[in-house]
């Protein structure tokens, strides 16, 4: 056997071997993407990149951070526009995406080593090596840390705050659960900052922790503090929401329209990008201020969105089995192993995506056979980002950008999995409440050592 110090040097040059190359990648097909996209004279190419680079550009500027005609004011929570403001001031457009572009690369490189990580913690560096190399070279996973949409930031963002999350429920004390509680926390509030869809996850898992596990006082501490932390995250975007609408908004207000987005006469499951049935929901707003007496509740946008909230609610009510049809049409539209087109014309493209998700399921699904014993809480916590994103998105629109996310947690299991192909994997503490025992293998200790 190898020194342990030798082993984790090895361990780590082969992993910075994997992250470089993964960077590579990512640049290669950054160029790629933005040579198309300057052909096309249309640098961000996508409808939802555009309204985050004009926010991005209100910051840098000072102006107020508003988007659209009338302005809204609370359409986009802040986080992606603030990374993006510094590049927006470039002198030249193509420059200053490219170079947003490249920090995407950057982050899903980032994302790539959280991968590995999250493999370390069920099955020892081996598995982590494995992960790694699958990350580096999915092509979803490519994709979405290039595209300048809140994927690039999010990404790295939820799988730190799962990491620290499963630091906290393998601590061997009360201090360090709670150190990697809270550091879980501040991740995941900076992640709701990023995509609000991530602020109920914690609950989601809480419950489904005290459901499958028995340590229900450790998720009981864990969920505590990270929910203080989230708070304390969000608190500064709450105060000022709330100092424009005179309400209490937890994201935006952008709610309404996404779940009128997925529920209305005609809907189809996929998301209208253009969102143009706000401007009729807009005009029977401004029609019915303008016959209600003085002074109106809230803003402008703020009654908007509870319009617009209100008629998809009402809806689905009134036609229950239309909305179990849309229900099934954004499980399929979620979870299509065929990508539809859009912007991926290319077969081959499309094809990659297809094997690449069939064969990262078909592993984790065998991972979940073979590493749950005595771990059923480990494995199912990496299935839940699956679970979670999939119950939203039955209720907003479908699409498979939605699900990119939690695949990325599963390429963990994945590579748990193919390294028991070639090693007799060992895996880390799941019980800490006793003494470790002569046999019990260090935390990250592989059957390379």
């Amino acid at each position: 056997m190898l020194p342990i110090d030798l082993a984790r040097t090895t361990f780590y040059r082969w992993l910075m071997l994997i992250l470089l190359c993964a960077l590579l990648l990512r640049v290669l097909a950054a160029v790629a993407w933005h040579r198309q996209a300057t052909a096309q004279e249309n640098f961000l190419r996508l409808g939802d990149s555009h309204g985050y680079w004009a926010l991005a550009e209100c910051i840098a500027k000072g102006q107020p951070y508003q988007y659209g005609d009338p302005p809204r004011q609370i359409f986009r929570t802040p986080l992606l526009p603030l990374v993006l403001a510094p590049l927006t001031q470039l002198d030249w457009p193509s420059q200053a995406v490219f170079c947003a572009r490249c920090l995407g690369a950057v982050l899903g490189t980032l994302a790539v080593a959280l991968v590995a990580a999250l493999a370390e913690r069920i099955a020892g560096t081996t598995a982590a090596l494995i992960a790694a190399m699958i990350a580096a070279v999915y092509p979803a996973a490519i994709g979405m840390s290039i595209l300048v949409l809140s994927e690039m930031l999010f990404m790295p963002l939820m799988l730190g705050s799962m990491l620290s999350w499963m630091l906290a429920y393998q601590a061997d004390s009360t201090l360090v659960r709670s150190k990697w509680a809270v550091v879980g926390g501040l991740i995941a509030g900076l992640a709701v900052l990023t995509r609000p869809s991530w602020l109920l996850f914690a609950p989601f898992a809480t419950l489904i922790g005290f459901v499958v596990d028995s340590r229900r006082r450790v998720h009981l501490e864990i969920a505590v503090l990270s929910g203080l932390c989230i708070c304390l995250v969000m608190t500064p975007w709450w105060i000022r929401n709330a100092g424009i609408t005179g309400k209490f908004v937890p994201t935006t207000l952008q709610t309404g329209a996404s779940l009128y987005d997925g529920l209305h006469q005609g809907a189809s499951g996929a998301s209208d990008e253009g969102m143009l049935f706000m401007q009729e929901i807009e005009h029977q707003q401004a029609q019915e201020d303008a016959l209600t007496p003085q002074p109106l509740e809230s803003t402008f946008e703020w009654r908007v969105n509870q319009r617009a909230k209100r008629l998809a609610l009402q809806w689905a009510g009134q036609n229950p089995m239309q909305s179990f049809d849309l229900m099934l049409s954004k499980f399929w539209r979620t979870w299509s192993l065929w990508p539809d087109g859009g912007d991926l014309s290319s077969g081959a493209m499309r094809a990659a995506l297809t094997i690449s998700t069939i064969c990262v399921l078909l592993l984790a699904f065998l991972a979940n056979w073979h590493f749950s014993a005595g771990r059923e809480w480990m494995i199912a916590f990496y299935w839940m980002p699956c679970l979670y994103f999939t119950a939203l998105h039955l209720v907003f629109v479908g699409s498979i950008r939605y699900r990119e996310p939690a695949m990325l947690v599963l390429v963990a299991l994945a590579g748990c999995e193919v390294a028991k192909w070639f090693h007799k994997t060992q895996t880390v503490k799941t019980v800490t409440c006793a003494a470790p025992s002569s046999t019990t293998p260090p935390v990250g200790k592989s059957s390379i050592d």
